[in-house]
């Protein structure tokens, strides 16, 4: 049957939610009762080594487990089969359920989450299984982290939040900290994918740095910070677990401790000590960070370093985060005029080795990838693309997003310092163009349209559960028999129900043309930021193809067709659930469906 606009369009129904075009700060200030400015504090903590479906596939609303288009790989069957080798059993593993009421799922032990080492090895999507093994399809639901799904419930979650990284923590941190992994500033080095090249001190005592290692040779935003005038601190307890890179940086280390910047960036908070690691349940860091709420002395900008135990890192539990999270955002709701100005954020580094059905973006820093219509420096190390990495898990609590809303736009950690530099007008030139044009910068999360008293209003408290028993039901649950893999009897579904979702700067769109040997698409972006347009072709063990295209710009793709070949498949993904396929061969030569 020849390639129709008609058949196109059948093919293309549901699809359209990702074409949507607007844009959220635009449309925020309206009326002129409310902008960015009335922003005084952001609040970021980042927790450790969760995926985005591992948490959250299964909440209403969201592009979770009832995606309607998942990637296939080259085999046909869509992303969530991964199938492991032979030799291990050649079992096809679905995601599954891990019931923290029944086994010690709040207890799991860390999985692979190194780096990548090789595109060519990710290509298809397809190598869960030998990479990561079947615990990496294991998830979790409302009943096993009611605050964080309540905390959706109430705020906003980013569903198209991405680590920036295909890594472990270090160079994400490092992206989250200073804009960069070192690669955009011309530092090639092996801290720039792995965790190695640094400093071993996994603690805050500045007298435990190692004085071999000199530190990390480009500025952080921290310091541009400092040198703006703006205020800005790290929370942190004695135990920081390695997650405070400005200790790797040449400016804070050696430091007298009486100075301004090691206050700001390397002491940690009163009561806490060596001796009170094992035990602690880090009040001290809550305490400290509500000191400065009752006072109203947040800093503009506030970075909090977990310990361990509450950092949600496996083997740590994630009742234990919840609980940390909770008491943190009920010290804001405590203080209406305090709360009134803040932003909290909630990210989290990288996946660990936890599946996301989404593939990340990628730039094509070959031609055999695809092309850009932007400069892709700072995005290849050693002929591979870093990042983005696995989608995680991203809250936005404030009273500008209230609601229940999602969001998705991608962002990945670069995104958080995007929105610092719209609200305090401090530049952090080590983001690269690729990160700028294609990951956002958060404004779209949120409605500043909104007069005082909806700023001052706390009743959301009302939404969120108690966490007092939290630690206790997960120490239970840790001495419940050790989660393992179970075969589910079909996919998991999410819970029904929908959620409102936020504008997004996306009119996306894509033109095909069938010659007698090849198909042509091209790719308009109408839209207001740049976007990935990913192409699979049916059964192409080679990987898809990556077409980066700035705001008002086009890209086009031409793919071979055997003269033979009655029909070729083609599917198109793009942000926000974008969904084009194509089907046609010999006999559609002539042929120009639109998208």
């Amino acid at each position: 049957m020849p390639f129709t606009r008609r058949r196109f369009m059948k093919t293309a129904s549901g699809a359209a939610l990702g074409a949507t075009v607007a844009s959220g700060p635009a449309r925020a200030t309206a009326s002129g009762r409310g902008s960015i400015q009335d922003v005084e504090h952001v609040v970021i903590l980042m927790q450790e080594n969760r995926s985005f479906d591992h948490y959250f596939g299964a909440l209403r609303g969201v592009r979770g487990f009832d995606d309607p288009h998942p990637v296939l790989k080259p085999n046909g069957d869509p992303v969530w089969m991964q199938k492991q080798l032979e030799k291990d059993g050649g079992e096809t593993i679905m995601p599954f359920r891990l019931n923290t009421g029944a086994t010690a799922a709040q207890c799991l032990t860390g999985l692979d989450h190194s780096w990548k080492g090789s595109h060519d090895r990710w290509k298809n999507y397809d190598v869960w299984m030998p990479e990561k093994g079947p615990m990496s399809m294991g998830h979790l639901t409302r009943e096993d982290i009611p605050y964080y799904y309540a905390l959706a419930d109430a705020f906003t979650i980013c569903d198209a939040y991405h680590a920036s990284v295909h890594g472990p923590t270090g160079p994400n941190r490092l992206f989250l900290f200073s804009g960069t992994n070192g690669l955009s500033v011309g530092q090639v080095t092996v801290s720039a994918v792995t965790n190695d090249g640094s400093d071993d001190n996994g603690c805050a005592d500045m007298a435990k740095d190692d004085p071999a290692f000199p530190g990390y040779a480009w500025t952080p935003y921290a310091a541009r910070l400092e040198a703006a005038g703006i205020s800005w601190k790290v929370y942190q307890e004695y135990d920081n677990y390695s997650d405070n890179p400005l200790a790797y940086f040449p400016m804070y280390r050696n430091l007298d401790r009486g100075s301004v910047a090691y206050q700001r960036a390397r002491a940690w908070v009163a009561g806490s000590t060596k001796e009170s690691v094992p035990e602690t349940t880090g009040q001290h860091l809550v305490d400290a960070f509500a000191a400065d709420v009752a006072a109203d002395t947040l800093p503009a900008v506030s970075w909090i370093v977990a310990p361990f135990k509450l950092c949600e890192h496996p083997d740590a539990p994630p009742a234990y985060g919840e609980t940390l999270t909770a008491r943190l955002v009920a010290v804001l709701g405590s203080n209406p005029d305090v709360w009134k100005k803040t932003v909290f954020i909630l990210n989290y580094d990288e996946n660990d080795g936890f599946f996301d059905h989404v593939p990340p973006p990628i730039p094509a820093i070959r031609p055999d990838l695809g092309a850009s219509t932007v400069d892709l420096r700072g995005e290849d190390y050693h002929g591979e693309p870093v990042g983005l990495g696995f989608r995680v898990p991203m809250l936005i609590v404030s009273p500008w997003t209230r609601g229940g809303w999602v969001n998705s736009q991608v962002f990945d950690h670069t995104s958080v310092l995007r929105f610092l530099e719209r609200r305090f007008g401090v530049a952090e030139p080590n983001i690269g163009p690729w990160r700028r044009a294609v990951c956002g910068d958060l404004t779209s999360a949120f409605d500043f349209d909104i007069s005082e008293a909806q700023r001052r209003d706390t009743s959301w408290l009302r939404q969120l559960p108690e966490t007092g028993d939290f630690r206790a039901r997960s120490d239970a649950s840790c001495r419940l028999p050790k989660a393992t893999y179970a075969q589910p009897p079909a996919m998991p579904r999410q819970e029904p129900g929908v959620r409102p979702a936020r504008p997004l700067p996306y009119d996306l769109e894509v033109q095909a043309h069938w010659t007698g040997d090849q198909l042509t698409l091209r790719f308009p972006n109408r839209g207001e930021a740049g976007a990935v347009f990913t192409v699979y072709r049916d059964g192409d063990g080679n990987g898809p193809r990556y077409y980066t295209v700035e705001a008002g710009k086009s890209l086009s793709g031409v793919w071979p067709v055997a003269r033979s070949a009655e029909t070729e498949g083609f599917a198109v993904h793009g942000p926000a659930g974008f969904y084009r396929a194509f089907r046609g061969g010999r006999a559609d030569a002539g042929a120009r469906p639109m998208a």
